[in-house]
């Protein structure tokens, strides 16, 4: 009985943090604390969500532990998936949006990789060093 209390107390706070941190990411503008085009706007605009978001996914990640039994597993599979959709839209951007440029599909931009990889570590230090520590699941 403890065991399932403490795998649904897990279970809850992972789902929390990460689509916690999601929801913010997505609902969050700018605007509402910098001032349009300034400098922390830019920033925010540029990276929040590249620091945000796969700092989330690698706790969403972390719910199939059964599975990616390791912190390295899991690292690399939050850093991978932003990653390779970061190489389409340059792949996009390279290919096709000479032929159709309709919509926004995203541009390429290297530092954006340097923020996953920046996001994810936080997240592997976060977990094993902070929640570890405090919550004893």
């Amino acid at each position: 009985m403890k065991n399932s209390r403490a795998q649904l107390a897990k279970t809850a706070s992972l789902l929390v943090i990460s689509l916690g941190l999601f929801w913010f990411s997505e609902e969050f503008s700018p605007v509402n604390i910098f001032e349009p085009q300034s400098t922390g706007w830019v920033l925010w605009v540029s990276y929040a969500k590249d620091l945000i978001q796969p700092f989330a996914l690698y706790f969403f990640i972390c719910l199939g532990e059964r599975w990616l039994k390791t912190w390295h597993w899991r690292a690399l599979l939050a850093f991978a998936i932003p990653t390779l959709i970061e190489f389409g839209q340059g792949l996009y951007q390279s290919l096709y949006q000479r032929i159709s440029a309709s919509y926004y599909m995203g541009a390429f931009d290297p530092l954006d990789i340097l923020m996953y990889a920046i996001a994810v570590g936080l997240a592997v230090i976060v977990e094993q060093l902070v929640f570890a520590k405090l919550l004893k699941f």
